[in-house]
């Protein structure tokens, strides 16, 4: 009978927490959208530091004429005749402006606008090669002769690339993802566990046949539930942002770990572990107080320290941040994207969840108890 004890509490529990199909889709939208806006907004900055627009601006079309040898070889800087190249600047539509007198070419920019880091090196080579160009054609062709020719050549592997993109958004993501589950499971356990003292429905569930503790495991289970399906809709949010906005990234890592199906087990694994610390911390938390408000103020504390917690390895390369959960979410992320899944310690870092997770229980049953005496 105790098991059906403890279904029954699960069941009247998630139609008490999930009174409406609309409440349950908020909280499935709220990781979704949080998760697909950020992740699009950093791959827009990123992008941002790389791509730019410019243009140089001449005196007449014979100037112009002559510079066509020179900016076809910089398709990212536009010829002009005429025009307001300082208004174009200071107004952002434009990040850097060349500008051709007879004597002298001038580099305006603005530095508070100016986003990518090649635009004024680009801007350096293009007015040198302009110099050449206006000494007059054949000096032009010599020089462009004598030279040896320029290529470009990335001695960076996939795998180097690759790394230094999950640096910037596995951090970032894992940090809202926790984010999103932490917020969670602060509002759904005030309500579901300090909710029942401050309605004062505390008193009528002593009556009831479970004990204390089976209808607290009820209602665990299912916080552990719903913050798991919330986890889980943030990763399917973060994978379909990467597929859209860095497909580059994102094809590099279906090369190196698609062809090993291990890597959705790994991340589950992962997703669970961050569920069994965060229920564990709020259900402690919970069932300390009696009041929702003054739960909600340590439970915000619980809420920052679970998603800034994923951004540790960011601060710290000690090898051991990785055994730990939540705090291995960004080194484990980048171990399965190179096809190089540390089941060790992975599977480390869930057993250190599970016993956190036990401790969570009997501290919580503990708690909650306490109150009936």
């Amino acid at each position: 009978m105790s098991n059906k004890h403890v279904l029954h509490v699960m069941k009247n529990e998630w139609a008490k927490t999930m009174k409406t199909k609309s409440q349950l889709l908020l909280l499935l939208l709220t990781p979704l959208i949080t998760v697909m806006f950020i992740s699009w907004g950093l791959d827009y900055v990123i992008s941002q530091t790389s791509t730019y627009e410019a243009a140089v601006f001449f005196q007449n079309e014979e100037q112009m004429r002559v510079a066509d040898v020179v900016l076809k070889d910089y398709p990212s800087f536009a010829g002009f005749v005429g025009g307001d190249p300082k208004t174009d600047v200071t107004e952002g539509k434009i990040d850097c402006a060349l500008v051709v007198d007879d004597q002298m070419i001038h580099v305006y920019y603005d530095s508070e606008l100016l986003s990518s880091s090649t635009c004024l090196k680009d801007a350096s080579d293009v007015a040198d090669a302009l110099c050449f160009a206006f000494e007059g054609t054949e000096v032009y062709n010599d020089m462009k002769d004598f030279m040896p020719t320029r290529q470009m050549i990335d001695l960076s592997s996939k795998e180097d690339i690759l790394e230094t993109f999950l640096d910037r958004m596995t951090g970032l993501i894992g940090m809202l993802i926790f984010l999103t589950m932490a917020s969670n499971a602060l509002s759904l356990s005030a309500n579901s566990v300090t909710g029942e003292k401050e309605r004062h429905t505390f008193d009528t569930m002593v009556l009831c046949p479970a004990s204390l503790r089976k209808i607290l495991l009820g209602k665990t289970l299912v916080l552990m539930v719903e913050i798991f399906l919330s986890g889980l809709v943030g990763i399917l949010t973060g994978i379909l942002a990467f597929a859209i906005w860095s497909h580059d990234q994102f094809s590099t890592i279906c090369e190196l770990a698609g062809k090993n199906l291990a890597w959705l087990p790994l991340i589950i694994l992962l997703l669970l572990s961050a569920t069994l610390v965060t229920t564990a911390v709020f259900m402690t938390i919970a069932s300390a107080f009696s009041q929702t408000k003054k739960a909600s103020l340590f439970s915000s504390a619980g809420m920052v320290l679970i998603s800034v917690s994923s951004m540790i390895p960011t601060f710290t390369k000690n090898e051991a941040v990785k055994f730990f959960p939540v705090a291995n979410w960004s080194i484990a992320i980048k171990s399965i994207c190179r096809g190089k899944g540390d089941l060790a310690a992975i599977g480390t870092g869930f057993l250190i969840s599970v016993l956190i997770f036990a401790l969570g229980l009997v501290l919580s049953s503990a708690l909650w108890e306490r109150t009936n005496e």
